[in-house]
């Protein structure tokens, strides 16, 4: 099947796993390659990966990982502070490494107090303003370290933004800036007014219908039957001491009941995408690729072989 046909597919590497309980590893930058280099005998379209404190830098784990694969897409966080150009400059330099299958996505960031006061205003009027306040400057900062792609070559023009968003404010940011949005709808009519907005703001932005790729993310946990992914999940809600609730919805079950799921979400949501994030890695990451891709390729609703090279050219977006 050809590259654009059927829907993307993305994994999130995020520490152990999505799941609060899942196993402490010890994931070395060479553990992390190993799991892009699965992700990438997946087909997968790229992986997203997170730091912070405590966890290793995400551009630099996967400039290691771009030497060990050849096209699935690198996509580490990119929160919206400092310099702008030294910003597109990191960016810019793992695009390099990689031959062009970099992205980012962009985190609107506070500092400590900033943050601090603002969780106590949330959902009063005055909240509602530093928000606003918060993804502006965001948005600015974007503008500025877009701009310097211009400058400082990169071998994609302009390597994908891929923005989270929950809600009306940061949909805006995403709509105006981004290549891909990642969104969290409960269900199927969620999903449809998500896109519905995300489309609008697009349009209020002035850009062309259709000029990004909404991503629905989704928590995973897997198992060869329906009873041992529920087992699955028991378990580690058990060692956490509490349900499993997350931004995103909760799946557990077999690769065929997750891609029903997706199935439906594309078909009747209007997915172009999802962003998979697996409750335990690399456990879950595993049945994802030998599980869940080839069901989706013999139900012809995802590639059987990569036909671009670059990150943009797996999204189908115009070149910049």
């Amino acid at each position: 099947m050809s590259e654009h046909q059927g829907f993307h597919l993305s994994v999130a590497l995020n520490g152990a796993g999505s799941h609060p309980a899942a196993p402490s590893r010890p994931f070395t930058p060479d553990a992390y390659a190993r799991l892009v280099r699965g992700a990438e005998a997946g087909l997968l379209d790229f992986v997203t990966v997170e730091d912070g404190p405590g966890r290793l830098d995400s551009a630099l784990l996967l400039a290691l990982a771009a030497h060990v694969t050849e096209r699935i897409g690198l996509v580490p966080l990119g929160p919206t502070t400092g310099d702008p150009t030294a910003w597109a400059t990191r960016i810019a330099t793992l695009d390099h490494l990689s031959a062009g299958r970099a992205g980012v996505r962009p985190r609107a960031t506070t500092s400590n107090p900033e943050h601090a006061q603002l969780l106590t205003v949330l959902g009063t009027p005055e909240g509602d303003r530093r928000v606003a306040e918060l993804f502006a400057r965001a948005g600015e900062f974007l503008t500025e370290a877009t701009a310097a792609w211009d400058s400082v070559p990169s071998p994609q023009g302009r390597p994908p933004l891929a923005l989270l968003a929950h809600a009306t404010v940061p949909y805006r940011l995403a709509a105006a800036h981004g290549d891909v949005v990642f969104v969290t709808p409960q269900d199927t009519a969620g999903l449809v007014a998500v896109r519905k907005e995300v489309e609008s703001l697009r349009e209020e932005a002035g850009r062309a219908p259709r000029a990004g790729r909404v991503f629905a993310d989704v928590n995973v946990v897997l198992g060869d039957s329906q009873e041992a992914a529920d087992a699955r999940l028991a378990g580690l809600e058990e060692a956490a001491g509490e349900p499993f609730t997350s931004d995103a919805v909760v799946f557990a079950g077999t690769p065929e009941g997750l891609a029903d799921l997706l199935q439906e979400w594309f078909l009747e949501g209007g997915a172009d995408g999802f962003r998979l994030r697996p409750a335990v890695l690399p456990d879950d990451l595993d049945v994802i690729v030998a599980g869940l891709v080839p069901v989706l390729q013999r139900r012809g609703l995802f590639r059987t072989g990569y036909t671009a090279r670059t990150l943009r050219g797996h999204l189908g977006l115009a070149a910049v």
